[in-house]
Protein backbone atom coordinates (compact mmCIF):
# COMPACT_ATOMS: atom_id res chain seq x y z
CA UNK A 1 0.00 0.00 0.00
CA UNK A 2 2.90 2.36 -0.66
CA UNK A 3 1.77 5.94 -1.22
CA UNK A 4 -1.69 5.31 0.25
CA UNK A 5 -4.21 8.12 0.25
CA UNK A 6 -6.33 8.92 3.29
CA UNK A 7 -9.91 10.02 3.88
CA UNK A 8 -10.20 11.83 7.23
CA UNK A 9 -13.71 11.38 8.65
CA UNK A 10 -14.92 13.84 11.31
CA UNK A 11 -18.49 13.82 12.64
CA UNK A 12 -18.53 17.43 13.75
CA UNK A 13 -21.12 17.49 16.51
CA UNK A 14 -19.92 19.52 19.47
CA UNK A 15 -17.93 22.71 19.88
CA UNK A 16 -17.29 24.71 16.68
CA UNK A 17 -14.16 26.14 18.31
CA UNK A 18 -12.71 22.68 18.94
CA UNK A 19 -13.55 21.59 15.41
CA UNK A 20 -11.78 24.69 14.08
CA UNK A 21 -8.63 23.74 16.05
CA UNK A 22 -8.80 20.22 14.67
CA UNK A 23 -9.08 21.54 11.12
CA UNK A 24 -6.21 23.98 11.66
CA UNK A 25 -4.01 21.10 12.80
CA UNK A 26 -5.00 19.10 9.72
CA UNK A 27 -4.01 22.05 7.53
CA UNK A 28 -0.43 21.73 8.83
CA UNK A 29 0.13 18.02 8.29
CA UNK A 30 3.46 16.66 7.09
CA UNK A 31 1.62 14.32 4.72
CA UNK A 32 1.40 15.83 1.24
CA UNK A 33 -1.93 17.62 0.79
CA UNK A 34 -2.78 15.67 -2.35
CA UNK A 35 -2.66 12.45 -0.33
CA UNK A 36 -5.60 13.15 1.95
CA UNK A 37 -9.11 14.55 1.93
CA UNK A 38 -11.09 15.86 4.91
CA UNK A 39 -14.79 15.03 5.24
CA UNK A 40 -16.99 16.49 7.97
CA UNK A 41 -20.69 16.49 8.79
CA UNK A 42 -22.81 19.13 10.48
CA UNK A 43 -22.76 22.88 10.10
CA UNK A 44 -19.43 24.65 10.16
CA UNK A 45 -19.33 28.39 9.66
CA UNK A 46 -16.24 30.53 9.51
CA UNK A 47 -12.96 30.43 7.65
CA UNK A 48 -10.48 27.60 7.98
CA UNK A 49 -7.16 27.04 6.31
CA UNK A 50 -8.07 23.38 5.88
CA UNK A 51 -9.96 22.43 2.77
CA UNK A 52 -12.74 19.98 3.50
CA UNK A 53 -15.89 18.49 2.03
CA UNK A 54 -19.10 19.00 3.97
CA UNK A 55 -21.12 15.77 3.85
CA UNK A 56 -24.87 15.99 4.48
CA UNK A 57 -26.25 13.63 7.10
CA UNK A 58 -29.94 13.06 7.72
CA UNK A 59 -29.28 11.53 11.11
CA UNK A 60 -28.90 13.10 14.53
CA UNK A 61 -26.31 10.71 15.97
CA UNK A 62 -22.61 10.00 15.63
CA UNK A 63 -23.47 6.65 14.05
CA UNK A 64 -25.60 8.29 11.35
CA UNK A 65 -22.89 10.88 10.68
CA UNK A 66 -20.22 8.20 10.41
CA UNK A 67 -22.35 6.23 7.97
CA UNK A 68 -22.72 9.33 5.81
CA UNK A 69 -18.96 9.89 5.90
CA UNK A 70 -18.26 6.24 5.04
CA UNK A 71 -20.47 6.54 1.98
CA UNK A 72 -18.60 9.62 0.74
CA UNK A 73 -15.00 8.52 1.37
CA UNK A 74 -12.96 7.74 -1.75
CA UNK A 75 -9.38 6.97 -0.63
CA UNK A 76 -7.43 3.87 0.44
CA UNK A 77 -7.43 4.36 4.20
CA UNK A 78 -10.07 5.83 6.51
CA UNK A 79 -8.88 7.88 9.49
CA UNK A 80 -11.61 8.53 12.05
CA UNK A 81 -11.01 11.59 14.24
CA UNK A 82 -13.21 13.14 16.90
CA UNK A 83 -13.95 16.82 16.37
CA UNK A 84 -12.39 17.65 19.75
CA UNK A 85 -8.91 16.26 19.05
CA UNK A 86 -5.83 18.16 17.92
CA UNK A 87 -3.77 15.83 15.70
CA UNK A 88 0.01 16.13 15.79
CA UNK A 89 1.70 17.44 12.64
CA UNK A 90 2.70 13.92 11.57
CA UNK A 91 -0.51 12.16 12.63
CA UNK A 92 -1.79 11.37 9.13
CA UNK A 93 1.68 10.53 7.82
CA UNK A 94 2.13 8.01 10.62
CA UNK A 95 -1.30 6.48 9.95
CA UNK A 96 -0.33 6.12 6.29
CA UNK A 97 3.08 4.61 7.09
CA UNK A 98 1.51 2.20 9.55
CA UNK A 99 -0.85 0.78 6.94
CA UNK A 100 1.98 0.62 4.40
CA UNK A 101 3.98 -1.48 6.86
CA UNK A 102 0.92 -3.63 7.63
CA UNK A 103 0.15 -4.32 3.96
CA UNK A 104 0.81 -8.04 4.32
CA UNK A 105 -0.99 -8.27 7.66
CA UNK A 106 -3.78 -5.62 7.79
CA UNK A 107 -5.19 -4.41 11.10
CA UNK A 108 -7.35 -1.78 12.73
CA UNK A 109 -5.00 0.92 14.02
CA UNK A 110 -5.62 2.90 17.21
CA UNK A 111 -3.45 5.95 17.87
CA UNK A 112 -2.83 7.71 21.17
CA UNK A 113 -5.22 10.43 22.33
CA UNK A 114 -3.66 11.95 25.45
CA UNK A 115 -5.74 14.62 27.17
CA UNK A 116 -5.13 18.33 26.80
CA UNK A 117 -4.24 19.66 30.26
CA UNK A 118 -6.29 22.72 31.15
CA UNK A 119 -5.56 25.19 33.92
CA UNK A 120 -6.20 25.15 36.75
CA UNK A 121 -5.27 21.49 36.74
CA UNK A 122 -7.57 19.64 39.15
CA UNK A 123 -7.23 16.39 41.05
CA UNK A 124 -10.22 15.11 39.08
CA UNK A 125 -8.30 15.76 35.86
CA UNK A 126 -5.30 13.80 37.13
CA UNK A 127 -7.46 10.81 38.08
CA UNK A 128 -9.06 10.96 34.64
CA UNK A 129 -5.80 10.99 32.70
CA UNK A 130 -3.63 8.76 34.91
CA UNK A 131 -6.10 5.91 35.47
CA UNK A 132 -8.73 4.04 33.46
CA UNK A 133 -11.67 5.54 35.38
CA UNK A 134 -12.76 7.46 32.28
CA UNK A 135 -10.71 6.05 29.41
CA UNK A 136 -8.42 3.11 28.70
CA UNK A 137 -5.86 5.43 27.06
CA UNK A 138 -3.55 5.46 30.10
CA UNK A 139 -3.60 1.66 30.19
CA UNK A 140 -2.75 1.47 26.50
CA UNK A 141 0.08 3.99 26.91
CA UNK A 142 1.50 1.98 29.78
CA UNK A 143 1.28 -1.41 28.08
CA UNK A 144 1.41 -0.51 24.40
CA UNK A 145 5.06 -1.30 23.74
CA UNK A 146 4.35 -4.58 21.95
CA UNK A 147 3.59 -3.89 18.29
CA UNK A 148 2.14 -7.38 17.87
CA UNK A 149 -0.40 -7.24 20.69
CA UNK A 150 -4.04 -7.54 19.64
CA UNK A 151 -5.97 -5.15 21.86
CA UNK A 152 -9.27 -6.50 20.45
CA UNK A 153 -12.37 -4.51 19.52
CA UNK A 154 -12.86 -3.40 23.16
CA UNK A 155 -10.07 -0.84 22.70
CA UNK A 156 -11.08 0.46 19.27
CA UNK A 157 -11.47 4.12 20.18
CA UNK A 158 -12.54 6.14 17.14
CA UNK A 159 -11.05 9.38 18.45
CA UNK A 160 -7.83 8.57 16.55
CA UNK A 161 -8.32 5.42 14.51
CA UNK A 162 -7.69 4.09 11.01
CA UNK A 163 -8.72 1.18 8.84
CA UNK A 164 -8.32 0.21 5.18
CA UNK A 165 -11.37 1.31 3.21
CA UNK A 166 -11.80 -2.17 1.75
CA UNK A 167 -12.03 -3.65 5.27
CA UNK A 168 -14.83 -1.23 6.20
CA UNK A 169 -16.79 -1.90 3.01
CA UNK A 170 -20.42 -2.83 3.75
CA UNK A 171 -19.98 -2.29 7.48
CA UNK A 172 -22.41 0.37 8.72
CA UNK A 173 -22.84 1.67 12.25
CA UNK A 174 -26.03 0.84 14.14
CA UNK A 175 -27.99 4.12 14.20
CA UNK A 176 -30.45 3.11 16.94
CA UNK A 177 -30.48 5.92 19.54
CA UNK A 178 -31.00 3.32 22.27
CA UNK A 179 -27.62 1.75 21.47
CA UNK A 180 -25.59 4.91 20.85
CA UNK A 181 -23.13 4.41 23.72
CA UNK A 182 -21.84 1.16 22.22
CA UNK A 183 -22.31 1.75 18.48
CA UNK A 184 -18.57 2.24 17.88
CA UNK A 185 -17.56 -0.94 19.70
CA UNK A 186 -20.34 -2.97 18.08
CA UNK A 187 -19.11 -1.81 14.66
CA UNK A 188 -15.50 -2.66 15.56
CA UNK A 189 -16.60 -6.09 16.81
CA UNK A 190 -18.32 -6.85 13.50
CA UNK A 191 -15.35 -5.64 11.46
CA UNK A 192 -12.78 -7.61 13.46
CA UNK A 193 -14.99 -10.72 13.46
CA UNK A 194 -15.90 -10.71 9.78
CA UNK A 195 -12.48 -9.64 8.49
CA UNK A 196 -10.45 -11.54 11.14
CA UNK A 197 -8.43 -8.41 11.92
CA UNK A 198 -6.46 -7.52 15.04
CA UNK A 199 -6.57 -4.12 16.73
CA UNK A 200 -3.07 -2.68 17.09
CA UNK A 201 -1.97 0.34 19.11
CA UNK A 202 0.61 2.84 17.92
CA UNK A 203 1.54 5.39 20.56
CA UNK A 204 3.52 7.52 18.06
CA UNK A 205 0.30 8.35 16.16
CA UNK A 206 -0.93 11.16 18.38
CA UNK A 207 -3.98 13.41 18.56
CA UNK A 208 -4.54 15.30 21.82
CA UNK A 209 -8.07 15.01 23.19
CA UNK A 210 -9.51 18.32 24.39
CA UNK A 211 -12.32 17.06 26.59
CA UNK A 212 -12.34 17.93 30.29
CA UNK A 213 -14.73 15.79 32.32
CA UNK A 214 -17.12 17.18 34.92
CA UNK A 215 -18.50 14.99 37.74
CA UNK A 216 -22.18 15.32 36.80
CA UNK A 217 -21.52 14.67 33.11
CA UNK A 218 -19.36 11.65 33.89
CA UNK A 219 -21.98 10.04 36.14
CA UNK A 220 -24.79 10.79 33.69
CA UNK A 221 -22.70 9.10 31.00
CA UNK A 222 -22.15 6.00 33.15
CA UNK A 223 -25.89 5.75 33.84
CA UNK A 224 -26.55 6.09 30.11
CA UNK A 225 -23.98 3.41 29.34
CA UNK A 226 -25.78 1.10 31.75
CA UNK A 227 -29.15 1.65 30.07
CA UNK A 228 -27.65 1.27 26.60
CA UNK A 229 -25.80 -1.88 27.68
CA UNK A 230 -29.10 -3.60 28.46
CA UNK A 231 -30.69 -2.41 25.23
CA UNK A 232 -27.80 -3.40 23.00
CA UNK A 233 -27.62 -6.79 24.72
CA UNK A 234 -31.22 -7.34 23.66
CA UNK A 235 -30.51 -6.08 20.14
CA UNK A 236 -27.06 -7.63 19.59
CA UNK A 237 -26.70 -10.48 22.12
CA UNK A 238 -23.56 -12.01 20.56
CA UNK A 239 -21.73 -8.69 20.62
CA UNK A 240 -22.82 -7.96 24.19
CA UNK A 241 -21.67 -11.35 25.41
CA UNK A 242 -18.29 -10.80 23.72
CA UNK A 243 -18.00 -7.35 25.32
CA UNK A 244 -19.21 -8.11 28.84
CA UNK A 245 -18.22 -11.77 29.02
CA UNK A 246 -21.71 -12.83 30.11
CA UNK A 247 -25.40 -12.39 29.34
CA UNK A 248 -26.24 -9.21 31.25
CA UNK A 249 -29.96 -9.68 30.51
CA UNK A 250 -30.20 -12.97 32.36
CA UNK A 251 -32.48 -13.06 35.39
CA UNK A 252 -29.61 -13.97 37.75
CA UNK A 253 -27.51 -11.09 36.45
CA UNK A 254 -30.34 -8.62 36.92
CA UNK A 255 -31.07 -9.94 40.41
CA UNK A 256 -27.42 -9.41 41.31
CA UNK A 257 -27.48 -5.87 39.88
CA UNK A 258 -30.61 -4.96 41.84
CA UNK A 259 -29.12 -6.36 45.06
CA UNK A 260 -25.82 -4.54 44.42
CA UNK A 261 -27.57 -1.21 43.78
CA UNK A 262 -29.61 -1.58 46.97
CA UNK A 263 -26.76 -2.77 49.18
CA UNK A 264 -24.22 -0.18 48.05
CA UNK A 265 -26.49 2.84 47.75
CA UNK A 266 -25.22 4.49 50.93
CA UNK A 267 -21.55 4.00 50.04
CA UNK A 268 -22.21 5.18 46.50
CA UNK A 269 -23.71 8.42 47.80
CA UNK A 270 -20.68 8.99 50.01
CA UNK A 271 -18.33 8.32 47.10
CA UNK A 272 -20.42 10.61 44.90
CA UNK A 273 -19.83 13.52 47.28
CA UNK A 274 -16.10 12.76 47.36
CA UNK A 275 -16.03 12.50 43.56
CA UNK A 276 -17.58 15.95 43.12
CA UNK A 277 -15.08 17.36 45.61
CA UNK A 278 -12.19 16.23 43.39
CA UNK A 279 -13.10 19.03 40.97
CA UNK A 280 -12.31 21.60 43.66
CA UNK A 281 -8.89 20.26 44.66
CA UNK A 282 -5.57 21.10 43.01
CA UNK A 283 -3.87 18.38 40.98
CA UNK A 284 -0.68 18.92 42.99
CA UNK A 285 -2.34 17.87 46.24
CA UNK A 286 -1.88 14.13 45.72
CA UNK A 287 0.97 11.72 45.01
CA UNK A 288 0.79 9.15 42.21
CA UNK A 289 -0.10 6.33 44.67
CA UNK A 290 -2.85 8.54 46.12
CA UNK A 291 -4.30 9.03 42.64
CA UNK A 292 -4.38 5.25 42.16
CA UNK A 293 -6.08 4.89 45.55
CA UNK A 294 -8.75 7.42 44.59
CA UNK A 295 -9.32 5.52 41.35
CA UNK A 296 -9.76 2.23 43.22
CA UNK A 297 -12.32 3.79 45.55
CA UNK A 298 -14.27 5.62 42.85
CA UNK A 299 -14.42 2.53 40.67
CA UNK A 300 -17.25 1.29 42.88
CA UNK A 301 -19.25 4.46 42.18
CA UNK A 302 -18.69 4.02 38.45
CA UNK A 303 -19.86 0.39 38.56
CA UNK A 304 -22.78 1.24 40.83
CA UNK A 305 -23.99 3.99 38.49
CA UNK A 306 -23.64 1.72 35.46
CA UNK A 307 -25.66 -1.04 37.14
CA UNK A 308 -28.26 1.51 38.21
CA UNK A 309 -28.74 2.32 34.53
CA UNK A 310 -28.88 -1.38 33.65
CA UNK A 311 -31.59 -2.00 36.26
CA UNK A 312 -33.56 1.04 35.06
CA UNK A 313 -33.49 -0.15 31.45
CA UNK A 314 -34.60 -3.64 32.45
CA UNK A 315 -37.49 -2.20 34.48
CA UNK A 316 -38.50 -0.01 31.54
CA UNK A 317 -38.45 -2.99 29.18
CA UNK A 318 -40.51 -5.08 31.62
CA UNK A 319 -43.15 -2.35 31.91
CA UNK A 320 -43.38 -2.09 28.13
CA UNK A 321 -43.99 -5.84 27.73
CA UNK A 322 -46.26 -6.31 30.74
CA UNK A 323 -49.89 -7.13 29.86
CA UNK A 324 -52.19 -4.18 30.28
CA UNK A 325 -55.39 -4.64 32.29
CA UNK A 326 -58.46 -2.54 31.57
CA UNK A 327 -59.57 -1.30 34.98
CA UNK A 328 -63.22 -0.35 35.55
CA UNK A 329 -63.89 3.38 35.73
CA UNK A 330 -64.63 4.71 39.20
CA UNK A 331 -68.25 5.41 39.90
Amino acid sequence: MEGVKISVLIPSSGSPEKLARCLEALASQSLARDRFEILITGQHEGASSATYRLIPSAGTSLAADRNALLGAARNDVLVFLASDVVPSADCLERHARCHESLAGKPALVVGASPPVIRLPDRLLDRVARETSLVSICSQMERHGSSLERDWTFRHASLRNFSIRTQDAAGMLFDESPKCAEYADLEWAWRVTSVRSLPVVYRTAIRAKHDHRIEPDVFLAREFSRGTHAYRIARRHPRFAKALFGRDICQADELRYSRAFVTAERGLAEQLRQEFFALADVSAESATAPAVESIFSEQLLLKRWTWRLGLVAAAAEAASETAPRTNLPLAA
